[in-house]
Protein backbone atom coordinates (compact mmCIF):
# COMPACT_ATOMS: atom_id res chain seq x y z
CA UNK A 1 0.00 0.00 0.00
CA UNK A 2 1.04 3.41 -0.89
CA UNK A 3 1.54 5.58 1.63
CA UNK A 4 -0.09 9.46 1.40
CA UNK A 5 3.50 11.06 0.67
CA UNK A 6 3.58 9.00 -2.05
CA UNK A 7 -0.14 9.07 -3.31
CA UNK A 8 0.42 12.63 -3.84
CA UNK A 9 3.52 12.85 -5.39
CA UNK A 10 2.13 10.07 -8.14
CA UNK A 11 -0.55 12.02 -8.50
CA UNK A 12 0.44 15.72 -9.05
CA UNK A 13 3.28 14.11 -10.61
CA UNK A 14 1.37 13.36 -13.21
CA UNK A 15 -0.76 16.13 -13.40
CA UNK A 16 0.96 19.11 -12.89
CA UNK A 17 0.67 20.65 -16.05
CA UNK A 18 -3.03 21.03 -15.60
CA UNK A 19 -2.58 22.46 -12.30
CA UNK A 20 -0.46 25.54 -13.78
CA UNK A 21 -3.46 26.05 -16.62
CA UNK A 22 -6.03 25.45 -14.52
CA UNK A 23 -8.42 28.25 -15.29
CA UNK A 24 -10.12 28.05 -11.67
CA UNK A 25 -6.86 27.44 -9.99
CA UNK A 26 -5.29 30.56 -11.50
CA UNK A 27 -8.19 32.56 -11.43
CA UNK A 28 -11.25 31.44 -8.89
CA UNK A 29 -12.87 33.55 -7.23
CA UNK A 30 -11.78 32.52 -3.99
CA UNK A 31 -8.01 33.47 -4.98
CA UNK A 32 -8.52 37.53 -4.44
CA UNK A 33 -11.03 36.46 -1.64
CA UNK A 34 -8.95 34.30 0.42
CA UNK A 35 -5.65 37.29 0.41
CA UNK A 36 -8.26 39.66 0.63
CA UNK A 37 -9.37 38.71 4.23
CA UNK A 38 -5.93 38.24 5.40
CA UNK A 39 -5.75 41.98 5.94
CA UNK A 40 -1.85 42.08 5.21
CA UNK A 41 0.21 44.25 6.05
CA UNK A 42 2.49 45.83 3.23
CA UNK A 43 5.69 44.03 2.04
CA UNK A 44 4.52 41.33 4.65
CA UNK A 45 6.34 37.92 5.02
CA UNK A 46 3.72 35.01 4.26
CA UNK A 47 4.34 31.32 3.82
CA UNK A 48 2.00 29.40 1.28
CA UNK A 49 1.62 25.62 2.34
CA UNK A 50 0.89 23.08 -0.36
CA UNK A 51 1.42 25.81 -2.72
CA UNK A 52 0.92 23.49 -6.20
CA UNK A 53 2.29 25.71 -9.07
CA UNK A 54 2.44 29.00 -7.16
CA UNK A 55 -0.94 30.26 -8.28
CA UNK A 56 -1.34 32.06 -4.96
CA UNK A 57 2.13 32.84 -4.53
CA UNK A 58 2.39 34.54 -7.15
CA UNK A 59 -0.87 36.16 -6.26
CA UNK A 60 0.94 37.20 -3.20
CA UNK A 61 4.15 38.49 -4.98
CA UNK A 62 1.96 40.32 -7.34
CA UNK A 63 0.88 42.09 -4.10
CA UNK A 64 3.87 43.19 -2.81
CA UNK A 65 4.78 40.72 -0.46
CA UNK A 66 7.72 38.90 0.33
CA UNK A 67 6.05 34.84 -0.35
CA UNK A 68 7.83 31.65 0.13
CA UNK A 69 6.23 28.80 -1.99
CA UNK A 70 6.41 25.36 -0.65
CA UNK A 71 5.14 21.76 -2.11
CA UNK A 72 6.11 18.34 -1.58
CA UNK A 73 5.54 17.53 -5.59
CA UNK A 74 9.10 18.64 -7.15
CA UNK A 75 7.21 19.02 -10.33
CA UNK A 76 4.65 21.02 -9.21
CA UNK A 77 7.31 23.70 -7.77
CA UNK A 78 9.18 23.73 -11.22
CA UNK A 79 6.36 24.46 -12.79
CA UNK A 80 5.52 27.06 -10.17
CA UNK A 81 9.49 28.35 -10.40
CA UNK A 82 8.65 28.91 -14.56
CA UNK A 83 5.27 30.40 -14.02
CA UNK A 84 7.10 33.19 -12.28
CA UNK A 85 10.00 33.83 -14.27
CA UNK A 86 7.58 34.35 -17.40
CA UNK A 87 5.07 36.53 -15.42
CA UNK A 88 8.14 38.56 -13.90
CA UNK A 89 7.61 37.74 -10.26
CA UNK A 90 10.04 37.08 -7.78
CA UNK A 91 9.27 34.47 -4.74
CA UNK A 92 11.42 32.04 -2.81
CA UNK A 93 10.53 27.86 -3.25
CA UNK A 94 11.24 25.12 -1.68
CA UNK A 95 10.23 21.32 -1.52
CA UNK A 96 9.19 20.21 1.76
CA UNK A 97 6.42 18.47 3.61
CA UNK A 98 3.76 20.74 5.32
CA UNK A 99 4.25 18.35 8.38
CA UNK A 100 7.77 19.81 9.09
CA UNK A 101 8.17 23.43 8.43
CA UNK A 102 12.00 24.39 8.10
CA UNK A 103 11.69 27.82 10.04
CA UNK A 104 12.21 29.33 13.71
CA UNK A 105 9.57 30.16 15.46
CA UNK A 106 7.77 33.46 14.76
CA UNK A 107 8.81 33.43 11.29
CA UNK A 108 5.78 34.60 8.77
CA UNK A 109 3.10 37.07 8.87
CA UNK A 110 0.94 35.03 7.35
CA UNK A 111 0.18 31.46 6.23
CA UNK A 112 -1.94 30.42 3.40
CA UNK A 113 -2.83 26.98 2.46
CA UNK A 114 -5.54 27.20 -0.85
CA UNK A 115 -7.36 23.86 -1.86
CA UNK A 116 -4.77 21.50 -0.46
CA UNK A 117 -5.70 20.92 3.22
CA UNK A 118 -7.76 17.96 1.79
CA UNK A 119 -4.68 15.67 0.69
CA UNK A 120 -3.04 16.40 4.34
CA UNK A 121 -3.02 13.09 6.18
CA UNK A 122 -2.45 14.44 9.39
CA UNK A 123 -4.30 18.01 9.20
CA UNK A 124 -3.44 19.20 12.78
CA UNK A 125 0.46 18.30 12.46
CA UNK A 126 0.34 20.97 9.49
CA UNK A 127 -2.15 23.82 12.02
CA UNK A 128 0.55 23.25 14.74
CA UNK A 129 3.30 23.96 12.22
CA UNK A 130 2.03 27.12 11.25
CA UNK A 131 1.06 28.43 14.28
CA UNK A 132 4.60 27.86 15.87
CA UNK A 133 6.13 29.21 12.79
CA UNK A 134 3.26 32.15 12.68
CA UNK A 135 4.37 35.38 14.57
CA UNK A 136 2.24 36.92 17.59
CA UNK A 137 -0.98 37.97 15.66
CA UNK A 138 -0.03 35.88 12.58
CA UNK A 139 -3.06 35.43 10.48
CA UNK A 140 -3.30 31.43 8.64
CA UNK A 141 -5.80 31.47 5.64
CA UNK A 142 -7.37 28.50 4.40
CA UNK A 143 -9.67 27.79 1.26
CA UNK A 144 -10.96 24.37 0.53
CA UNK A 145 -13.46 22.23 -0.20
CA UNK A 146 -16.40 21.01 2.08
CA UNK A 147 -19.72 20.39 1.61
CA UNK A 148 -22.95 20.80 4.06
CA UNK A 149 -22.54 18.16 7.41
CA UNK A 150 -24.83 15.38 6.04
CA UNK A 151 -22.69 15.54 2.73
CA UNK A 152 -19.09 15.66 3.89
CA UNK A 153 -18.53 11.58 4.73
CA UNK A 154 -20.34 10.69 1.21
CA UNK A 155 -17.73 13.75 -0.63
CA UNK A 156 -14.87 12.31 1.06
CA UNK A 157 -15.77 8.84 -0.72
CA UNK A 158 -16.35 10.40 -4.30
CA UNK A 159 -12.88 12.63 -3.88
CA UNK A 160 -10.91 9.40 -2.97
CA UNK A 161 -12.45 7.72 -5.77
CA UNK A 162 -11.19 10.53 -8.35
CA UNK A 163 -8.06 10.93 -6.61
CA UNK A 164 -6.40 8.58 -3.93
CA UNK A 165 -4.07 11.03 -2.43
CA UNK A 166 -7.44 12.71 -1.04
CA UNK A 167 -7.66 12.13 2.63
CA UNK A 168 -10.24 14.42 4.24
CA UNK A 169 -12.74 17.67 3.52
CA UNK A 170 -13.81 18.91 6.34
CA UNK A 171 -17.59 20.81 7.12
CA UNK A 172 -17.59 24.64 8.50
CA UNK A 173 -17.91 23.08 12.52
CA UNK A 174 -14.95 20.68 12.00
CA UNK A 175 -12.82 23.50 10.88
CA UNK A 176 -13.44 25.54 13.64
CA UNK A 177 -12.87 23.16 16.49
CA UNK A 178 -9.62 22.17 14.50
CA UNK A 179 -8.31 25.45 14.42
CA UNK A 180 -9.51 26.16 18.37
CA UNK A 181 -7.59 23.29 19.21
CA UNK A 182 -4.69 24.05 17.82
CA UNK A 183 -4.30 27.77 19.50
CA UNK A 184 -6.47 29.96 16.95
CA UNK A 185 -9.22 32.59 16.96
CA UNK A 186 -11.39 31.96 14.07
CA UNK A 187 -11.93 35.89 12.36
CA UNK A 188 -13.75 34.81 9.28
CA UNK A 189 -15.50 32.00 7.14
CA UNK A 190 -17.26 32.15 4.42
CA UNK A 191 -19.07 29.06 2.16
CA UNK A 192 -19.63 29.29 -1.61
CA UNK A 193 -21.42 27.37 -3.83
CA UNK A 194 -19.96 27.09 -7.64
CA UNK A 195 -22.25 24.73 -9.79
CA UNK A 196 -20.48 23.20 -12.34
CA UNK A 197 -20.57 19.83 -14.39
CA UNK A 198 -19.87 16.41 -13.16
CA UNK A 199 -17.01 16.23 -16.23
CA UNK A 200 -15.18 19.84 -15.36
CA UNK A 201 -15.30 18.16 -11.34
CA UNK A 202 -13.41 15.60 -12.64
CA UNK A 203 -10.69 17.66 -14.34
CA UNK A 204 -7.95 16.47 -14.32
CA UNK A 205 -8.83 12.95 -13.96
CA UNK A 206 -10.72 11.66 -17.62
CA UNK A 207 -13.91 10.73 -18.00
CA UNK A 208 -12.55 7.71 -19.83
CA UNK A 209 -10.06 6.82 -16.92
CA UNK A 210 -10.69 3.73 -13.61
CA UNK A 211 -10.57 6.81 -11.63
CA UNK A 212 -13.18 9.11 -13.19
CA UNK A 213 -15.23 6.02 -14.51
CA UNK A 214 -15.56 4.83 -10.88
CA UNK A 215 -16.25 8.26 -9.53
CA UNK A 216 -18.86 9.03 -11.91
CA UNK A 217 -20.81 6.25 -11.36
CA UNK A 218 -20.76 6.76 -7.69
CA UNK A 219 -22.30 10.08 -8.05
CA UNK A 220 -24.75 9.17 -10.88
CA UNK A 221 -25.85 6.40 -8.14
CA UNK A 222 -25.71 7.92 -4.45
CA UNK A 223 -24.88 11.82 -5.15
CA UNK A 224 -27.13 13.69 -2.40
CA UNK A 225 -29.25 16.42 -3.56
CA UNK A 226 -27.15 18.71 -1.82
CA UNK A 227 -24.49 18.03 -4.16
CA UNK A 228 -25.83 17.08 -7.64
CA UNK A 229 -29.05 18.68 -8.27
CA UNK A 230 -30.71 19.30 -11.86
CA UNK A 231 -27.28 17.63 -13.50
CA UNK A 232 -25.10 19.95 -11.96
CA UNK A 233 -22.29 19.24 -9.61
CA UNK A 234 -22.21 22.07 -6.41
CA UNK A 235 -18.98 22.39 -5.59
CA UNK A 236 -18.79 23.85 -1.55
CA UNK A 237 -15.57 25.84 -1.21
CA UNK A 238 -14.51 27.34 2.08
CA UNK A 239 -12.21 30.18 3.17
CA UNK A 240 -11.16 31.13 7.10
CA UNK A 241 -8.73 32.93 8.17
CA UNK A 242 -7.87 32.94 12.38
CA UNK A 243 -5.08 34.20 14.06
CA UNK A 244 -2.37 32.97 16.35
CA UNK A 245 -3.80 33.54 19.96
Amino acid sequence: MQSSDSLITSYFGRYHAAYRTSERHAHGSDLAHLIDSLHLQPNSLVLDAACGTGHTTLALASRGHRVVGMDMTPEMVHEAQDLAQSRGLSASWIIGNVDQLPWDPQTFDAVTCRRAAHHFQNLQSFLREAHRVLKPGGVLGISDMTAPTSAIDWLNQLETLRDPSHQAARSANQWCTLLGESGYDVEYLQVSVEPMTPTEWLAPVSTDSLEGNQALTFMNDHAPASILSSDQFLKYRLIITAVKS
